[in-house]
């Protein structure tokens, strides 16, 4: 994405090749139409000039967007060209009594609106020190005898092209730069809120470790309890139902523990209806009573996936708030193109816009934080998460995830 100032520079480029063509057009039509003894060579030196230096910057241009920065010194230096090169042929056609003087705040307003104080100042001193030159050293504007009585009249229309042309240019290039500041100062808030989030991530991330590696011995010791009363009360039916329902859940706390530990490691890709019914498993041990649909709509070979401890933690987050939602139903909808794994998650309950603000109170339900965990997981794998309202009530939350 272009930078602000590397797209006021390709405006300049526009701006300053539509210049040269209005002074080629005012050259023709003064010096052929109405027969004025223009100074052709030197206006045309000019705007030769102006054309060379537009050249150098358009070559200039095409650097910036393989990644050269703009600086607003640069910006700058485009700008003070411009104001010189102006005042330059206003010389020769009549000085500060031309009514196209007020070209002079073009460049000013461009630099209002895209540079910082210092050169703003800087490139109004440059304005007035030029206009106040021509105030007194110039070459009269040779208009023949003949029509010295219309002078006034085509002083009077030159003041009405240079404000319609001044104010066109200014509704339509000038507006772009400040929608383009705008837009850049949103996707910096958006950075900051993502890092400040990202933050947040990590402070939890390093306190998961350190339970993962305190609670691998309380683990263990409950497993062989368990497997202790299972052989010794092998006749109680009921009690061992329920010590197989613990086992499995002990079962499922080992592994997300151990996926925890691996997460630096590289785990081998898989194809990508094979890897979420792998999650959604290991989910449906932990909710057995829950009640996720799960719909496979691709019908081209599945990409290969990696799923990390991340981006698992993210979609059991997202499935637990389904169920907790709506425990009566939820779907699951898979489907993917090339380049793209779409997943689909819905849900009855009372619906949830996905916004994300200070992390909530603890709860008996959880800890409140499960939403901007799986934000932040899936936004650093490169995917995008949405929430929609479903027809008929509820939450559509659509994860977007690249196959890489």
């Amino acid at each position: 994405m272009p930078t602000a100032l590397t797209t006021t520079l390709h405006r300049l480029v526009l701006l300053r090749g539509l210049t040269i063509t209005a002074y080629a057009l005012a050259m023709a039509l003064a010096g052929w139409v109405l027969d004025w003894a223009l100074p052709l060579v030197s206006l045309a030196f000019i705007c030769l000039l102006l054309l060379a230096y537009n050249g150098f910057t358009f070559v200039r241009l095409r650097l910036a967007r393989k990644g050269a920065a703009v600086s607003e010194g640069e910006i700058a230096r485009q700008l003070a060209v411009d104001i010189v090169g102006h005042g330059m042929w206003l010389f020769f056609l009549g000085g500060a009594t031309n009514p196209f003087t007020a070209w002079f705040l073009l460049p000013l307003t461009i630099a209002a609106a895209s540079l910082s104080a210092r050169f703003v100042w800087l490139l109004t001193l440059l304005t007035v020190l030029t206009y106040s030159t021509l105030l007194i050293w110039y070459q009269p504007l040779p208009i023949p005898d003949a029509v010295i009585g219309q002078a006034f009249f085509f002083h009077t229309l030159g003041m009405w092209i240079a404000f319609v042309a001044a104010a066109i240019i200014v509704a339509s290039l000038v507006a772009r730069i400040g929608r383009q500041l705008r837009d850049n100062e949103r996707a910096l808030m958006a950075a900051r809120e993502a890092g400040m989030r990202q933050q947040q991530v990590m402070g939890l991330a390093i306190q998961a470790a350190g339970a993962a590696h305190r609670l691998g011995t309380p683990l263990a010791t409950m497993t062989v309890l368990v497997d202790e009363l299972r052989a010794s009360r092998a006749d109680d039916a009921d009690l061992q139902a329920d010590l197989t329902v613990l086992a499995q859940q002990l079962a499922a706390c080992r592994t997300e523990l151990q996926r925890l530990r691996d997460d630096n490691e590289h785990p081998e890709p898989r194809h990508a209806d094979a890897a979420i019914l792998a999650v959604l498993d290991d989910w449906r041990v932990v909710r057995p009573d829950a009640r996720m649909e799960y719909r496979v709509l691709g019908t081209d070979t599945p990409p290969r996936v990696i799923l990390s401890f991340g981006l698992r933690q993210a979609l059991l987050n997202l499935f637990d708030n389904a169920a907790d939602a709506s425990p009566e139903w939820q779907c699951l909808t898979l489907d993917w193109s090339a380049s793209r794994l779409r997943l689909i998650l819905e849900d009855a309950g009372p619906g949830f816009d996905g916004s994300v603000g200070e992390p909530a109170e603890p709860s008996a339900e959880g800890l409140g934080v499960g939403v901007a965990l799986s934000v932040s997981a899936i936004e650093r794998a490169g995917g995008q998460l949405s929430w929609l309202r479903r027809d008929g009530g509820g939450t559509r939350v659509q994860i977007e995830l690249p196959t890489r």
